[in-house]
C-alpha cells in the first residue's frame, strides 16, 4: 500500500511540474514576442540618387555607372536619372 501512496504523489509532482513549465513557456512566448532585443538586425539602407529615398540595400536595383555601383529604389528612377545625367 505504501508503494502505491509513494507512485501516487510522484505522479502528481510530475503532472504538477508539467503544467508549471507549459505555463512558463507560454509567458516567455508571450514576452518574447514584444521584445526588442529579438527583433531581426536591420540591414544597411542605401539612397537613392534621383529620388533620394533610401531603400534596403538587398532590394535595392544596382547599376554600375562609371565603375562604382550605384543604388536605386526601381528601375523607373535608373531611368530618369540616366536621361536627367544627360
Amino acid at each position: 500500500m505504501n508503494i502505491i501512496k509513494v507512485l501516487a504523489i510522484l505522479v502528481l509532482i510530475y503532472v504538477g511540474y508539467r503544467i508549471v513549465t507549459m505555463f512558463r513557456r507560454m509567458k516567455s512566448q508571450e514576452v518574447k514576442a514584444y521584445r526588442v532585443d529579438d527583433a531581426p538586425k536591420g540591414e544597411d539602407l542605401v539612397q537613392d540618387p534621383f529620388c533620394k529615398t533610401y531603400v534596403p540595400k538587398s532590394q535595392a536595383y544596382v547599376k554600375e555607372i562609371d565603375g562604382k555601383p550605384h543604388y536605386f529604389c526601381g528601375k523607373e528612377c535608373f531611368e530618369k536619372y540616366l536621361t536627367e545625367k544627360k
